[in-house]
């Protein structure tokens, strides 16, 4: 049975097709993909309510470039970045880089204050 091979496992791992994928490994991935999805709200929100720029965004330096350079521009400013910092948490964690665990609570953290402004200005109206 699988118990068996359950019971072989390392400690703190979860059963994966290909093996057992560390706690650690399992939770930075999660916490990435919430991250990605919440800049993922972030841009579609951008794009929907991009005539009213001005009126909603809060970041002054988006609301210089979009005059400067146009949506376009802030598109690929956050988009750079997000890759860029994907890029660079998945290389401190294959690393065991000691910054892994700040810059993913970090970015976590705004985009997670992000995230909760975003609902309370939807429960609001």
């Amino acid at each position: 049975m699988n118990s068996v091979a359950l019971t072989k496992l390392p400690s703190r791992a979860i059963p994966h097709i290909r093996g057992s994928v560390s706690l650690r490994t399992a939770l930075f991935g999660l916490t990435w993909c919430l991250i990605i999805l919440a800049a993922s709200y972030d841009a579609y929100f951008a794009w929907q309510y991009r005539a009213v720029l001005d009126a909603w965004e809060m970041n002054p330096f988006i609301l210089w470039l979009a005059g400067v350079g146009g949506l376009a521009s802030v598109f690929l400013v956050k988009l750079f970045s997000m890759v860029f910092s994907t890029v660079v948490a998945i290389h401190c964690h294959n690393r065991r880089h000691r910054l892994e665990i700040p810059l993913t609570l970090v970015v976590a953290g705004v985009y997670f204050l992000l995230s909760f402004h975003y609902l309370i200005s939807h429960l609001q109206g």
